[in-house]
C-alpha cells in the first residue's frame, strides 16, 4: 500500500527533525509508550455511531505513535525496520488464522494456542542464533 510507505517515510523524516532538535522527550521510549496509551484512550472515546471521521483520526494517531516508536527503536538498534515488523506480523497471523478450522470455538482455540507455542519456540531459536 503506497500510503503506508509514505507514512513510514514521513515518520523517518519527523524522527530526523526530532534528533536535530535534541529534545529528550521526543526520543524517550517510555514517553512514547505512554503517548500510545493516551491515544488508545482517545480511540475508546470516539467509538460511537456515526463518528467515523473522528474515530479514524484517532486510529491514525495510534498508528503514527506506534510507527514513531518503531523508528526510535530502530535508532537504538533494538529492531531492524518497519517492514520487518509488518512481515513478522503478517507471517504470524497467517500461520495462526489459516490453521483454524472454523468448526468450533474450542478446537480453534487449541489450534491457535498450539501454533502460538510453536511460534514462540521458533522465536527463541532465532534469538539464540542472533546472540551467538
Amino acid at each position: 500500500m503506497k500510503e503506508l510507505e509514505e507514512l513510514i517515510s514521513l515518520v523517518e523524516h519527523k524522527n530526523k527533525i526530532d534528533l536535530q532538535k535534541g529534545r529528550e522527550t521526543y526520543n524517550d521510549i517510555t514517553w512514547l509508550l505512554n503517548e500510545i496509551k493516551a491515544e488508545v484512550d482517545e480511540v475508546k472515546e470516539e467509538i460511537k455511531e456515526q463518528n467515523s471521521p473522528f474515530l479514524e483520526d484517532e486510529l491514525g494517531d495510534v498508528l503514527w505513535a506506534l510507527f514513531m516508536l518503531i523508528e526510535k527503536l530502530k535508532d537504538k538498534n533494538l529492531v531492524s525496520s518497519h517492514e520487518n515488523i509488518i512481515k513478522r506480523a503478517l507471517k504470524k497471523y497467517q500461520e495462526r488464522i489459516f490453521a483454524l478450522k472454523a468448526k468450533n470455538l474450542e478446537e480453534d482455540e487449541k489450534i491457535w494456542q498450539a501454533v502460538k507455542a510453536k511460534q514462540k519456540r521458533v522465536l527463541q531459536e532465532e534469538k539464540e542464533q542472533y546472540n551467538q
